[in-house]
């Protein structure tokens, strides 16, 4: 119930500071805008050692005409006013471009006066105080945004909270208690301003507090916190509080020297507790949490810890400089700020903690690369245009833009040098490792070999990162699972909400303790159990063509220490190296397969064209035409014509299950068996009884064979025939008359031992006997309508005076007809005997 309550409090306090501050930055926002349209001088006064108003650098263009003051002069009176950089401001920004101020200042003992002008805005100035107000808008936003997330996101947690009220006082810190210099512009007026801003002074008071309270409770609390809460939050609070009564009784300076030194000594405090944990804790994820937000965090509050001391104990050197510089200064400060929330929002939320440590390192070392650069390309600019403009003598700074320009040529190439030369110093020996994985994986693409590949890249892993377990969990083609390349199966599947998540990381590793432990990506069950018990520490995506492929499991390493953000950077860097690699490998095994396919093929169509008769025999009695066509490449048809003497002739015609070389080996067989067998003198139902037995023991229990055999005996006239569940074969006569042969038995191959029936009819000269396959009743045009046997029947009525080999042309200029175009979905076997007179 407490909790719900303090919960509740910090939510209503969070939401008020929004208000306040968005009408704070609303208002500094016009101010900006008008500031634009205001006068404004280019030369600087600073505060001198004795706080007297000091020209720092001149402009002789601020000044209406000669005398001009000189660097060191100091200013005593504008108008009729003693001289005051406040009054000086509230001149120039309460009056447009060419308003003229009177002023006199000292030059050595001498008193002079002259005129300012006020001039217009530069596009500089001004863009540099719009970035300024832009980051300290998003600054003070982004801590509110992260304190009420992270408190609606875990209300019942201390450090939470603490978090919480840390942020807002950062927040409240940029909406009143920074001063941009431009409060003289006018814009609309708030109501009860200055007691609005005194108030919101008060928590940066506890900005050191609070962070000193979320680093007794963060990651978890401290035994000094759970054995004495109430010494703990004496030794957070006490101090501001009584610092603020001293406020109340207007001790202004003891708080104007006592605020700064408490808040850096506490923000000390917090980051010394931070580090210390961070070395003593043996938890992975703890430990990656702490060391983000001390370089996130530690990043921006350094900053501001050491300007905070510059304009306490340096002030007036700080005065001394130039408006740019200070305002450089401030800018890298508030950039600084920007990681402190971010951070802090990664770091509760225990999500890419690695990768984003690893970027603040790099912004980090980018900003020092930056500012190092920048110093050094100014002071040569300054240099180089003060000799310019000494040696040909002009007053005004017209060469600077040149010189700026061709120091500028030179300054991307000299940053991006010194940015690799710090990575090797730094990483000397990640670079070395980088460089071997680089190698490994460019030799691999000529690897053809799956094994090979995968055993080779398991290894280079492994002593590479020092792992314990290299694991390829890598997508199967038509499977839904993800397999190993072994072939040994995951609980992952391609659709998974674990692989789509993995797939929009695409190259981006993630730590599995922080999977687990957080809600970001949902893993069922047997995808948790299977990380954990393979212990897994690390997934690494791997993203082809805008496809996951799968991913890489690395297991911990075997010194036990946790992975770094440059492992997290190196494996991200080779992520589509490893992808590209292994899509490589596979589509290398596609094309063996394809070829052996090929190969394959090729021998079953020599088969299959071996099979089938190139050239109807003699067929005494007979006149016969056959034809075979296939659906694919290697049909699964068989016919046969076999002439046996000058009166007997055979007759058959087979459909063999499935298709390619298998299909026509078997084909082969049975057309083997067949004319060995009628050869012989066996009777037909024997021995199509001894070919279903052999087909039988001898193929899987899928394949099987419809087929008919039949004998004619010119002698008798007579057609003796076993159907082995094939289509029945059609005899029509001249008068019309359908004779369809079905007597037999099952198909060849379906049970051992079937006996087999025997049938004979008599065939008159003139019959036409026509055997085929069921891709011909089976045909099928777009309307899903079927040629069908009365199609058949049909046909061979309307046609049944025509020859053999005119029929079965005919008959495919109809089916072509029928199925319109489209193609036929099963082999085609025709084969068409007329019987002829005696």
């Amino acid at each position: 119930m407490t909790n719900k309550i303090l919960s509740r409090l910090v939510i209503i306090l969070g939401f008020l500071l929004l208000a306040i501050s968005l009408l704070f930055y609303t208002q500094e926002t016009l101010r900006t805008l008008n500031w634009k349209s205001t006068g404004n001088m280019e030369s600087d006064i600073s505060l001198g050692p004795d706080y007297e108003m000091v020209f720092s650098r001149i402009d002789t263009l601020d000044f209406a005409s000669s005398p001009y003051p000189a660097r060191g002069d100091t200013l005593i009176q504008l108008a009729d006013s003693l001289a005051t950089l406040t009054f000086l401001l509230e001149e120039l920004h309460t009056h447009h471009p060419g308003y003229e101020i009177p002023l006199a200042y000292r030059h050595g003992d001498d008193t002079l006066r002259t005129v300012v002008v006020a001039r217009e805005v530069t596009s500089f100035d001004f863009i540099s105080m719009a970035v300024l107000h832009l980051l300290r808008v998003l600054t003070g936003l982004l801590f509110i945004g992260v304190g009420l997330w992270a408190n609606v996101r875990r209300p019942e947690s201390g450090a939470v909270r603490a978090l919480a009220m840390f942020c807002f006082s950062m927040a409240a810190l940029m909406a009143a208690a920074i001063n941009m210099g431009i409060h003289s512009v006018e814009t609309f007026e708030i109501p009860y301003v200055e007691f609005i801003q005194r108030i919101l002074r008060w928590p940066v008071l506890f900005v050191g507090a609070f962070w000193l309270n979320l680093q007794l409770l963060f990651p978890q609390p401290r035994k000094f916190v759970k054995n004495h809460p109430l010494s703990a939050y004496l030794l957070c609070y006490l101090l501001p509080f009584l610092v603020l009564i001293v406020s109340f009784l207007h001790y202004l300076l003891i708080f104007a020297i006592v605020t700064p030194a408490m808040i850096v000594l506490q923000l000390l405090a917090g980051f010394i507790l931070l580090g210390t944990y961070n070395r003593s804790t043996r938890d992975n994820l703890q430990r990656r949490q702490t060391r983000l937000v001390l370089w996130g965090t530690g990043s921006g509050l350094s900053g501001m810890v050491i300007f905070i001391l510059l304009a306490t104990l340096a002030r007036g050197w700080l005065s001394r400089q130039s408006e740019t510089l200070v305002m450089g200064i401030i800018i890298l400060v508030f950039l600084g700020l920007l990681l402190s929330p971010l951070s802090f929002a990664y770091a509760f939320g225990r999500y890419r903690l690695l990768e984003v440590e690893g970027k603040i390192k790099r912004g980090t070392r980018y900003a020092v690369v930056t500012v190092f650069l920048l110093a050094a390309f100014f002071a040569l600019v300054f240099f180089i245009s003060e000799a310019l403009l000494s040696r040909v003598n002009v007053g005004s700074r017209a060469l600077l833009p040149t010189a700026t320009l061709l120091m500028a040529i030179g300054f991307t190439p000299a940053q991006r040098r010194i940015q690799n030369l710090l990575e090797r110093k730094i990483y000397p020996e990640r670079s070395r490792l980088k460089q071997m994985l680089k190698d490994f994986l460019s030799s691999a693409l000529v690897i053809s070999e799956k094994h090979a590949f995968w055993i080779g890249l398991e290894g280079q892993f492994r002593e590479a990162l020092k792992v314990e377990l290299v694991y390829p969990v890598l997508r199967v083609k038509a499977q839904e699972s993800l397999q190993h390349w072994s072939g040994e199966d995951t609980p992952f599947e391609r659709e998974s909400p674990f692989s789509q998540a993995l797939f929009g990381l695409q190259n981006r590793p993630l730590m599995v303790d922080e999977i687990l432990a957080g809600d970001k990506i949902a893993i069922a069950p047997p995808e948790r159990k299977w990380l954990t018990d393979k212990k897994i520490a690390l997934v690494l995506p791997l993203v082809s063509r805008g496809k996951l492929i799968g991913f890489l499991a690395l297991g911990h390493k075997t010194d036990r220490n946790d992975f770094e953000s440059a492992d997290i950077e190196l494996l991200g860097s080779l992520s589509f190296q490893v992808a590209m690699a292994s899509e490589n490998i596979v589509l290398l095994e596609e094309n063996l397969e394809k070829q052996r396919m090929e190969d394959e093929l090729n021998m079953a169509r020599t088969v299959q064209e071996g099979l089938l008769p190139r050239v109807i025999p003699q067929t005494p009695g007979l006149e016969v035409a056959g034809k075979s066509e296939s659906c694919l490449e290697i049909a699964g048809d068989y016919y046969d014509v076999i002439n046996l003497d000058d009166r007997r002739t055979v007759l058959a015609i087979g459909d063999v299950s499935g298709k390619g070389a298998g299909a026509a080996l078997l084909m082969s067989n049975l057309q083997a068996s067949i004319r060995t067998a009628v050869r012989i003198g066996s009777d037909l139902k024997t021995i199509v009884g001894q070919i279903n037995d052999l087909i039988f023991h001898n193929t899987q229990a899928h394949q099987f064979i419809t087929f008919f055999v039949g004998i004619f005996d010119k002698r008798s006239m007579t057609f003796s025939y076993v159907n082995a569940g094939h289509n029945p074969p059609l005899v029509i006569g001249r008068d019309g008359r359908i004779t369809r042969l079905v007597c037999g038995g099952l198909i060849l191959g379906a049970m051992a031992e079937i006996a087999y029936q025997l049938d004979t009819v008599k065939l008159p000269g003139g019959d036409l006997i026509f055997l085929y396959t069921d891709g011909l009743s089976e045909a099928i045009n777009p309307r899903e309508e079927m040629f069908a046997e009365a199609g058949v029947e049909r046909f061979l009525l309307a046609h049944r005076e025509l020859s053999p080999v005119r029929l079965l042309e005919e008959l495919e200029a109809e089916i072509n007809r029928f199925v319109e175009g489209k193609r036929l979905e099963d082999d085609l076997t025709l084969l068409a005997v007329r019987v002829l007179d005696g």
